[in-house]
């Protein structure tokens, strides 16, 4: 029954070598763990992923808790072993669950002393039906969805590797990606709709951008990233609604006091702040460069840490000083758009799409210059 098993595994595995090209698969690095238990509503099978030694087969619904040692890996009485790299694989490729969510795909886990990396051996198409419902949502019109399934595709090709050893994370420092909780219906519908397909710029490939809203015109890269990239360039954007999409407009205050400990939290000490100056601005409204003064000193950020310095939810803003009740010094901060505004607007992918446009009128709209093949 062992060697059947781990027969099985081994034509599925090679089933995936032969279906899926090498751009058609991606490791997503999950997180890092001493212990980690997986579930296989058909089984799993453990096996040594260096030498292919069978190791583990456990029955349907067995949850199965894996231990890091400096010597290898091991779950209970079930095995012990040497192992550097620690492959499960799924019968019959049903998910596999693990820290409470279904993963589709398989997992290693690759042994860093006593601990390892989880790491997530998934199909584009399969990691894309997640990946929307997390960066956008199951609401949205199809015209959107695909628009935005184009999108995380080719940020997920165009940034492979951006984790050295693996292709990608599961936050929002890549790609939001929680498995199978996240799929639903309309995600797998306009994935399975532009599968096959991605944007080129200049006949490549080329990573792709999104945020939540613009507040009427994107950015230009080179004001938030100092890129100079020709298909993300600022263009307008009259499709959002400011009544419906997230942080169109929005306004906080804070006291000079907290914008100090803000500061001070990234070792930047300039004493008692006095004033804050926005020295450029880019042409659409967003501040560029922003100095702070003090008592002790001044300080400038430029571009995207213009507002991710004070925690904004965009480089759009501006300032008010004035003073509450108690006297302090606050600065009344209001702004419009939610993001970094660089490539496409979610929200103005939904009113493109509500008003007739396809998702590659979407995607022409927001990337300068780019096709659909």
């Amino acid at each position: 029954m062992k060697k059947l098993m781990f027969a099985l595994c081994l034509i599925f595995l090679m089933a995936l070598s032969v279906t899926a090209g090498a751009e058609d698969m991606l490791s997503v690095y999950l997180d890092e763990s001493s212990t980690a238990s997986f579930t296989g509503e058909n089984g799993l099978t453990f096996y040594n992923a260096a030498t292919g030694q069978w190791l583990y087969t456990a029955a349907p619904g067995e949850t199965v808790t894996v231990t890091a040692h400096d010597w290898g890996f091991s779950a209970g009485e079930k095995f012990n072993s040497g192992a550097e790299m620690l492959s499960v694989i799924s019968v019959y490729q049903a998910p596999i669950s693990w820290n409470g969510h279904k993963y589709r795909g398989y997992f290693r886990l690759d042994r860093q002393g006593g601990s390892f990396n989880i790491v997530n051996f998934v199909h584009m198409d399969n990691y894309l039906y997640s990946v929307l419902g997390r960066e956008m949502s199951e609401s949205f019109p199809q015209e959107a969805l695909k628009a935005q399934a184009i999108c995380a595709k080719n940020f997920a090709l165009g940034e492979r590797n951006r984790h050295g050893s693996y292709d990608l994370c599961a936050t929002t420092h890549c790609q939001v990606y929680t498995g199978v909780d996240a799929e639903s219906y309309s995600t797998v519908c306009a994935v399975a709709a532009v599968s096959g397909q991605a944007a080129y710029y200049g006949g490549k490939i080329v990573p792709l951008y999104f945020f939540a809203t613009s507040g009427g015109c994107t950015e230009d890269i080179k004001n938030v990233w100092g890129s100079d990239i020709p298909y993300l360039k600022s263009v307008p954007d009259p499709y959002e609604s400011p009544a419906r999409a997230t942080n169109w407009g929005w306004s906080t205050v804070m006291t000079a006091a907290e914008i100090e400990n803000k500061l001070e939290s990234k070792g930047i000490y300039i004493g008692s702040l006095l004033n804050i100056h926005a020295g450029e601005i880019a042409p659409t409204g967003r501040i560029t460069a922003l100095t702070f003064n003090g008592t002790d000193g001044s300080h400038t950020v430029y571009r995207e840490q213009c507002r991710s310095i004070l925690g904004l939810n965009s480089q759009w803003f501006w300032l008010e000083p004035g003073y509450n009740g108690n006297g302090e010094l606050i600065f009344t901060i209001s702004g419009r758009g939610w993001g970094h505004g660089v490539g496409m607007s979610q929200w103005g992918a939904y009113g493109m799409a509500e008003q007739g446009y396809s998702y590659v009128d979407i995607l022409t709209h927001y990337f300068t210059g780019i096709y659909v093949n």
